[in-house]
């Protein structure tokens, strides 16, 4: 299916994509379909830079890291918290990592290669619902 075509199946979605890698791209996908990952997050920086602010009852179409369509998801709770300050249930509701130290160390790392990392910077947790998975994966080689 195309995006244009999801648009108008789910109107006011805003596509995103998992990661900043095609690799990292298609794990994150891989745990979504997997039922392990509900949860992700975003800096409110990302935002700031244009990324789109996750709205509770939207459907937003998440793409494989070249841009096809590969889940559309819908947002069920919201909320702000720091860096520092995220609780362990909320970073392992993310499906990444088996513990908060491991969330830390690998959210630090991403944010960090995306030049934005501060210790008391905003994010925006998510938790989702899939709604559709259109079957997209990313080609990793």
């Amino acid at each position: 299916m195309t995006l244009d075509a999801l648009k108008t199946r789910y109107p006011g979605a805003e596509t995103y994509s998992f990661g900043d890698s095609a690799q990292l791209s298609g794990l994150l996908l891989g745990l979504v379909r997997s039922g392990r990952k509900r949860a992700t997050c975003l800096s409110m920086a990302e935002v700031a830079a244009g990324e789109a602010l996750p709205q509770i009852g939207r459907c937003d179409i998440a793409t494989t890291f070249d841009g096809r369509p590969a889940l559309v998801n819908r947002t069920v709770e919201l909320r702000l918290v720091r860096f520092c300050d995220m609780p362990e249930e909320l970073a392992l509701a993310e499906g990444e990592d088996e513990t908060l130290a491991g969330w830390q160390e690998n959210h630090e790392r991403y944010y960090r290669r995306a030049g934005i990392f501060k210790p008391q910077m905003e994010l925006v947790w998510e938790r989702f619902e899939v709604v559709e998975d259109l079957g997209a994966v990313d080609n990793v080689g």
